[in-house]
């Protein structure tokens, strides 16, 4: 079994390094796109893929929209890997605890078409926040950061299909044959908040839709977690499941299952309305 992964990047100079050579202990290939990165993150591909012949570069944005780009990667590349293989979709920021390749097996065998990745989310906290000036930055993200929470789960991986196409019109994360899940999941341990000058640039980037590097240390103090609220990471690929948290997940799943129902009913309503209006 080979399991291929598909990474877009933007501005992740300060962790992409170690998510490619996480990644890289498991995967056959890793398809790399960036997105129009402005803070050393393409450079720094492009280096690894001269030294690495398990990163292969797909390309590179001129503008900041990547559109459909993971439909397009696995159309050109799907032919030449089989029925048993894998893809893998992670987020530049994440690192898996340990290889997913038996877990995938398992699935496969069971007839499942895709997996989910459990999200240990570390969070830059009042106490980073409090021993950030004094912090050993040449340590790796994941070793400055400790204190975090698994509060989500999402569809990281789906089972090759080297006859059909992923329609490039289509939104969805996975494509439409991932519709078997698997029940059990890995942890992946995701990195978001890494240092305050990232912290704003990602805040920036949400509220207006463009990069904006301003080191500001009062406005990243706000909304800070507590590090005494939160679960210690010991580098021991041992995780804490809170049950409170894991309630509050499936609340929000099933709200999004209820509202993605409605919305499909909707669509179909609609349909139906339009063909009895041209059928008068």
């Amino acid at each position: 079994m080979k399991l291929n992964a598909i990474l877009i990047v933007k501005n992740e100079a300060d962790i992409v390094e170690e998510s490619l050579l996480f990644a890289m202990k498991f995967c056959h290939k890793i398809y790399v796109y960036d997105n129009s990165s402005t803070d050393g993150t393409w450079q720094i591909v492009q280096s690894m893929a001269d030294r690495f012949k398990e990163i292969v570069i797909y390309g590179q944005a001129g503008q900041a929209s990547n559109g459909h780009i993971a439909n397009r990667i696995y159309n050109q590349y799907s032919r030449h890997y089989g029925e048993l293989d894998w893809w893998y979709i992670p987020g530049a920021d994440e690192l898996l605890c340990e290889t997913p390749v038996p877990l995938l097996e398992e699935a496969a065998e069971q007839g499942k078409t895709c997996v989910s990745a459990w999200q240990a989310r570390f969070y830059f906290t009042d106490r980073d926040y409090q021993y950030f000036d004094s912090e050993d930055v040449s340590k790796p993200v994941s070793q400055r950061r400790k204190f975090y929470a698994i509060n989500w789960k999402e569809e990281r991986f789906f089972i090759n299909k080297p006859g059909e196409l992923w329609s490039e019109d289509a939104g969805e994360r996975m494509p439409p044959w991932a519709n078997k899940p698997f029940k059990k999941a890995p942890v992946c341990r995701h990195y978001p908040e890494r240092t305050p000058l990232q912290i704003n640039a990602r805040r920036a980037l949400k509220a207006i839709g463009k990069s904006c590097f301003v080191q500001d240390m009062t406005s990243v103090k706000k909304n800070l977690r507590e590090a005494s609220k939160l679960d210690t990471y010991q580098n021991d690929n041992h995780f804490v499941f809170r049950q409170s948290l894991m309630l509050r997940y499936h609340v929000k799943k099933a709200r999004q299952w209820i509202a993605n129902r409605i919305r499909r009913v909707n669509q179909q309503l609609s349909l139906i309305t339009k063909k009895h209006v041209l059928g008068m």
